[in-house]
C-alpha cells in the first residue's frame, strides 16, 4: 500500500467510524465529537507514525510499502538478494470531525 492511499483511507475510515459512532451513541448520555457549549468546534490533529519501506532486488521488481504497526501492511521485492531501506515519518494532520 503506497502512503497517500494509507493516508486517504486511514482519515476517511475515522471519519466514516465518528459518524457510525454517532448515529448509534445513546444521545441522552453520551456526545461524540460536540460542539462546545459556545458553539465553537475543535479542529483535531490526527496523528501518524509510519514507517516507509523501499525494497529493491535482482529481478528488477521493486516496491515501496507503509507499514504500521497495527495495520501491518505493505509490498516486497520477490528477490531472495533484496535490499531494503525504512524511514520513518511522522505528521499530523487537522481535521474537523463531523458533529451532530
Amino acid at each position: 500500500m503506497d502512503l497517500e492511499t494509507f493516508v486517504s483511507e486511514t482519515l476517511q475510515q475515522i471519519v466514516k467510524g465518528v459518524k457510525t459512532a454517532q448515529r448509534h451513541a445513546d444521545c441522552q448520555t453520551a456526545r461524540i465529537n460536540p460542539v462546545d457549549q459556545q458553539g465553537f468546534v475543535h479542529v483535531k490533529d490526527i496523528e501518524f507514525d509510519v514507517a516507509v519501506t523501499v525494497t529493491e532486488g535482482a529481478e528488477k521488481k521493486g516496491g515501496i510499502g507503509v507499514f504500521s504497526g497495527v495495520l501491518g501492511v505493505g509490498g516486497q521485492a520477490s528477490s531472495n538478494t533484496a535490499s531494503s531501506s525504512v524511514s520513518r515519518i511522522k505528521f499530523s494532520v487537522p481535521v474537523i470531525l463531523p458533529t451532530k
